[in-house]
């Protein structure tokens, strides 16, 4: 395994996924390891804790999806925030109902078939 030299070299970090149950717990470890690279782990935890629950609403309900989702990580300043984008079947979009951790904001909006949750925390 290969050793990251700094933490600027992993953001921003984009990941393209089938919401198939496979593959959960991998995305889940990779969130958690983001959001430890990107500052300190204890306050990215609220940000790792509501990027779980977004993807797990996402696992969750696999008639909501068509295709594939994308998954992106980014930091600006002191603010980390991940995006994830999916297109819903015609009369079956819906945004997800996931609370946020304290401290994170969590926003999902609809457009057309289009879905976006953009979660974000002044936590990195």
């Amino acid at each position: 395994m290969t050793e990251l030299q700094e933490e600027a070299s992993v953001l921003p970090l984009s990941v393209t996924y089938t919401p198939d149950g496979q593959i959960a717990e991998a995305l889940g470890a990779l969130v958690g390891r983001v959001g430890a690279l990107a500052g300190d782990a204890e306050r990215a935890a609220p940000f790792v804790t509501t990027m779980q629950a977004v993807m797990g609403w996402v696992e969750a309900h696999p008639e909501a999806v068509t295709g594939d989702v994308a998954l992106t990580f980014d930091r600006t300043a002191d603010l980390l925030q991940g995006d994830l984008r999916w297109a819903s079947p015609e009369g079956a979009v819906v945004a997800p109902t996931v609370t946020a951790a304290d401290g994170v904001d969590l926003t999902c909006d609809v457009d057309g078939t289009q879905v976006h949750c953009r979660v974000s925390c002044p936590c990195s």
